[in-house]
């Protein structure tokens, strides 16, 4: 479910150029963590899935990514932050900046993501391509994380 976003944005830059916000309900017995959600829910796409998505974040976004997983990255993202209740993660590059935040609350998950502009004209152009992809992508990913558990 789509939901308005109250998630502050951790970039502190002042007003993000896109936001997303989508919550998935959860049972009062799930007591994995914002990371553990995470690394479910990525893990849980196919691997054909991954691949793409692995190459549209480098290739097409422009991210600097790490591995797709360690200690300190999930989904080539690198990891800000993380407590049991939230996990942000962060993807750089030359043109714009990403932010997920992975929120785990009593009775619902919500991922939040943030994208600045480094480069306006051309984030815009990338971002309108990427975008709609984006925001159909996040519920699977909420979806995925949920089956695993």
């Amino acid at each position: 479910v789509r939901v308005s976003g109250s998630e502050k944005d951790p970039a502190g830059a002042g007003v993000a150029d896109d936001a997303v916000a989508v919550e998935k309900s959860k049972n009062h017995s799930d007591r994995r963590t914002a990371r553990q959600w995470a690394r479910a829910g990525f893990g849980g796409l196919p691997v054909k899935t991954r691949k793409a998505g692995m190459l549209a974040h480098r290739h097409l976004l422009g991210f600097e990514l790490g591995p797709w997983s360690g200690f300190n990255h999930i989904f080539g993202w690198s990891i800000v932050s993380s407590k049991p209740e939230v996990l942000h993660l962060e993807a750089r590059g030359p043109t714009m900046t990403g932010h997920m935040v992975w929120r785990v609350e009593a009775e619902r998950f919500v991922m939040t993501t943030f994208v600045h502009y480094k480069k306006p004209v051309k984030a815009r152009l990338v971002w309108a391509i990427a975008g709609p992809i984006h925001r159909n992508g996040v519920p699977n990913l909420l979806r995925l994380a949920a089956k695993s558990k």
